[in-house]
């Protein structure tokens, strides 16, 4: 994939190795969809709260649907409310914990962060840490 493919693509944030080990594949896409979309960025590039209420134009569910339309979004806010990721606050806002996502790593020259953003990790085995090497 290239760049001009994916203009509204901010390459500031980038998944901590905490949210790449506790989260699912389906949740790691809607992780790094929040933080490098421009659609759920606000003017800084900083993931925006955004609203429960599933009719709103700023919701979870919206994002959700943007990331993968086949993953169900109350199935992907559980997971992250489960594991601390998200905070539910009492405006009706979730907010994306700051744990989650860190600076984006410099890069060499000719390595691209847009296509590692969108690969897909599911066939990726990740070892647990209580796993016997």
């Amino acid at each position: 994939m290239s760049p001009t493919r994916h203009p509204n693509i901010i390459c500031r944030w980038e998944p901590t190795e905490l949210a790449s080990t506790i989260l699912s594949s389906s949740s790691r896409q809607v992780i790094r969809s929040w933080i490098s979309s421009n659609e759920f960025l606000d003017e800084h590039h900083d993931p925006v709260m955004l609203m429960m209420d599933s009719h709103a134009s700023n919701s979870f569910s919206s994002l959700v649907q943007a990331t993968n339309p086949d993953l169900a979004p109350t199935v992907v806010l559980n997971e992250l409310l489960r594991k601390g990721v998200v905070e539910s606050l009492e405006s009706g806002y979730l907010m994306l914990r700051r744990s989650v996502y860190a600076p984006s790593q410099p890069r060499l020259a000719g390595e691209s962060r847009v296509e590692e953003l969108f690969e897909s990790d599911d066939d990726i085995p990740r070892r647990r840490f209580n796993d016997a090497p």
